[in-house]
């Protein structure tokens, strides 16, 4: 599948070759390969044109099992497929309705905007996996229209489908779709406090409270009383809710 990549991105958006130097597709490609051989996720290109595929690095378990290849072979099918069959309107939704909140945004902006999203993946003999999506727009048409977008797939911190997201590093706001009305709306971040972002890091770390608190010189106590304030800023009930609230929302 490497040759065939390298094959890929050896072209521009024309088709024609470029000989003696790297397009923007070669530099965006090497980079996703290096972080792919170091994620816990898998990372994919999509061309929205085609429906194909061209980059999928390897982990079969965020892809019900399938290789890269197989997953590759089969495109945008795959989905259509494995998705669990109440999710595919999620789906829907974000193709259809997420693309179109892309278009009210300048060229420019596009591409510092991410969509997130999580849905159910069938998976042969086990349970199925909610998994989250985080995808974004790398190359566009000279029109502004996007050609293809970058995914980030991994393993959903929600305890349920949906929490279709549009959020920015570049924005104190992110933006909300509701399945239910079918309307977006837009919502501050939550601004989080030094000692609030202390705590995520070293639970990021995988530390215990008695050893977040050893590290930053407080008792226990303290540790729990500023994460039960944090919970109830944020709406969550536990810590890897709020893991996954300030990470969907670039917080951390």
């Amino acid at each position: 599948m490497s040759d065939k990549i390298n094959s890929l991105y050896a072209r521009n958006a024309s088709g024609i070759s470029v000989s003696g130097k790297k397009n923007a597709s070669d530099r965006y490609l090497n980079v996703l390969k290096a972080v792919s051989e170091t994620s816990l996720g898998c990372i994919y290109i999509a061309d929205l044109k085609t429906k194909k595929l061209e980059f999928i690095s390897e982990n079969p378990l965020l892809f019900s099992g399938l290789s890269s290849a197989e997953v590759e072979k089969m495109g945008y099918n795959f989905f259509r497929k494995y998705t669990k069959k109440e999710d595919l309107e999620i789906l829907k939704k974000v193709s259809t309705y997420g693309f179109q909140f892309f278009e009210c945004l300048s060229p420019e902006e596009k591409k510092v905007h991410t969509i997130t999203y999580d849905f159910h993946l069938k998976y042969t003999n086990s349970i199925d996996v909610l998994v989250n999506h985080k995808i974004t727009p790398i190359e566009l048409y000279d029109d502004g229209e996007i050609s293809k977008i970058v995914c980030v797939a991994s393993y959903s911190l929600n305890r349920s489908a949906g929490n279709i997201r549009i959020v920015s590093n570049a924005s104190e706001t992110y933006w909300k779709y509701n399945l239910s009305t079918g309307k977006w709306t837009e919502e501050s971040k939550v601004a989080l406090k030094l000692r609030e972002i202390e705590i995520l890091r070293l639970y990021l770390q995988g530390l215990k409270i008695e050893e977040i608190a050893e590290q930053l010189f407080v008792s226990p106590s303290t540790i729990k009383f500023h994460r039960s304030k944090l919970f109830e800023r944020i709406g969550v009930k536990n810590i890897i809710e709020a893991i996954s609230y300030v990470i969907t929302n670039n917080l951390i």
